[in-house]
């Protein structure tokens, strides 16, 4: 038997499975980082009967529950939970409340679309936290990508005292915020959110939290709200059909945990559909 000289053999085929051993490993999906950064996930902070109580109180139409919403009509606390269950992605398994990781990717996703596309045709959006120690950083970026798109971001420097502890609602970086003039302060005042609109000039869009997004969604202004299991009557709002998207979230985190947040809009200069790329890594992590 003649052996073919090794130049007419023909090529070796690559090992498959070597390479699949070489591959670098996969670093973890968004949903999983949510989790692990307790942005999403079970909440370390509200426990099942603790929201279901919450539901009875959106529910019952109380004024504090309402974040400056007007009173639902024939609300039932059935219909508070399948608001829940759509916006949130909890089914009420467990002791603990729970964020659906995959809810809040799409939540943010759809919120950062819109907010772009309001941008785009030059239209005015205004941003505002109850949550500054947590959320400010975020909005900044917000504010940044906002502008840099070609929105009229709403700002001014101060408002009047609210009330007679001193407070008023101060712009850091465009971001309106509530301070006693020494610290920013976590403000659920409906009193802080009607002084906020009624500095500005009638926004397109707001981006907001708490009882903000309740009395511009209330006032007929579309909305985009980050929502935690204690703004329950805003996805009450949103599953009723009023103009607010909901990013379901654990507000109260440090600024670095929602570092995958901020990744997620970097993506959007770059992918063509950003939000069908994501949702089909959401899966794993739901």
């Amino acid at each position: 038997m003649t052996r073919k000289p090794r130049s007419r053999l023909p090529p070796k085929l690559p090992d498959r499975a070597r390479e699949r051993v070489e591959q670098p490993p996969k670093g973890p999906t968004l949903p999983e980082r949510l989790k692990h950064e307790q942005v999403a996930g079970r909440s370390t902070r509200y426990g099942r009967d603790e929201t279901l109580g919450a539901m009875r109180r959106v529910a019952r139409g109380a004024p504090k529950a309402r974040l400056g919403l007007p009173p639902f009509d024939g609300l039932a606390t059935t219909h508070v939970e399948a608001a829940v269950a759509e916006v949130f992605g909890w089914e009420g398994d467990g002791a603990r409340a729970r964020i659906a990781p995959a809810r809040t990717v799409e939540g943010f996703t759809a919120a950062c679309v819109r907010i772009l596309e309001v941008a785009g045709s030059g239209g005015r959006i205004a941003f505002a936290t109850a949550r500054p120690a947590s959320l400010l950083p975020l909005y900044r970026q917000l504010v940044a990508r906002a502008d840099a798109a070609g929105a009229d971001v709403l700002s001014a420097i101060e408002t009047p005292v609210i009330g007679p502890s001193g407070r008023r609602v101060r712009w850091i970086d465009e971001v309106a915020v509530v301070t006693d003039g020494a610290a920013l302060l976590a403000e659920d005042s409906v009193e802080a959110a009607h002084e906020w609109l009624f500095t500005l000039p009638r926004p397109h869009l707001v981006v907001c939290d708490h009882t903000y997004a309740g009395v511009a969604v209330g006032a007929g202004i579309e909305g985009v709200a980050f929502a935690d299991l204690d703004a329950l009557a805003l996805a009450v709002a949103s599953w009723q059909g009023r103009a607010l998207r909901i990013v379901p979230l654990d507000d109260r985190r440090p600024p670095g945990a929602y570092g995958g947040l901020l990744d997620l809009l970097e993506t959007l200069s770059t992918e063509p559909d950003p939000l069908a790329k994501l949702l089909s890594e959401t899966a794993s992590g739901s």
